[in-house]
């Protein structure tokens, strides 16, 4: 790693789609950090309400506005941002959720104290009103940990948020961009980040992910999940066997669990099906697929 510098500058990626009514309480978490050496680059994906009168109304020189047009390929905008990006570091977030104000303080100090991480991930929490968490992104709220974390991507015990991810600049010439041929790509970039080097992750939840009918991942859910099976299979060959079929049986329990919240109980009893093949001696997806059926019983 390149010899360090104390104040090094943070360039803040920041995607946008029509979000008038919450992008100033995101802009705003971010003008209230404790760590002033940033730079916070808008990348406005052809928003068509006012969302580009209130970036432009900001007197502020660390913020930069790109109008993109319309492109819809979350990897491409974040691309463009990346490229006018100067900072030594390079940190993300949606225009919907927030950042605890020692976010930035924090990530930059662990990055400058373990100089062999090229990332660092926080926890954080979901939420529908400001200050009232629904869940956790992780179990432990206090510590750190620093080690090569791919396999533990696969398992389940690294919330993958871009929102949360700080990276070396650096890291870039290893692993390359976000890929613009994938609607979800933000998982992809971490498991190469994560492939090709060390990370540090700070349990102390540091973001703030808000819930709500509009967010993409809502509108999308079915493209999910063939992109994330690929991302699984893609690496099979990277992983130990056991925490592949891991991996694969978590999925397809988790994406027939959104299938039933979609109402498509056919899909999501071939889901449960597809789990249990993969850890045949597991009674959980029996019981997921009991409770499907008595969804079709009772006609819900």
């Amino acid at each position: 790693m390149p010899e360090q510098n104390h104040n090094p500058k943070v360039s803040i990626i920041l995607p946008t789609y029509n979000r008038a009514g919450l992008i100033m309480e995101t802009i705003e978490s971010i003008r209230h950090q404790t760590y002033s050496n940033w730079e916070l680059i808008i990348v406005d994906d052809g928003s068509d309400d006012n969302t580009a009168e209130i970036i432009l109304q900001l007197k502020e020189e660390r913020i930069h506005f790109i109008k993109a047009g319309r492109i819809g390929i979350g990897g491409k905008i974040k691309n463009l941002g990346l490229e006018k990006a100067n900072g030594e570091f390079i940190a993300f977030n949606d225009s919907d959720d927030l950042w605890d104000k020692t976010k930035i303080e924090k990530q930059v100090a662990a990055l400058q104290e373990n100089s062999e991480a090229g990332f660092c991930l926080t926890g954080g929490y979901n939420f529908r009103k400001i200050g009232e968490p629904i869940d956790f992104f992780y179990k432990q709220k206090e510590g750190s940990r620093f080690e090569n974390v791919f396999t533990l991507v696969f398992k389940s015990q690294v919330a993958a948020f871009v929102q949360a991810l700080m990276i070396r600049k650096s890291c870039l010439r290893i692993t390359g961009a976000f890929k613009e041929q994938k609607s979800f790509s933000d998982v992809d970039f971490i498991v190469s980040l994560a492939l090709n080097f060390k990370a540090i992750i700070i349990y102390e939840p540091l973001v703030f992910r808000r819930l709500h009918d509009e967010n993409y991942i809502s509108s999308s859910w079915e493209k999910s999940y063939h992109e994330g099976r690929a991302i699984i299979n893609e690496n099979k060959n990277l992983l130990p066997a056991e925490t592949y079929k891991d991996a694969m049986f978590r999925f397809h329990t988790n994406f027939g669990e959104t299938c039933l919240r979609y109402k498509k109980k056919r899909k999501a009893l071939n889901n449960f099906f597809k789990a249990w093949k993969y850890k045949p001696v597991s009674i959980i997806p029996f019981k997921k697929a009991a409770k499907t059926v008595l969804y079709f019983l009772k006609g819900k």
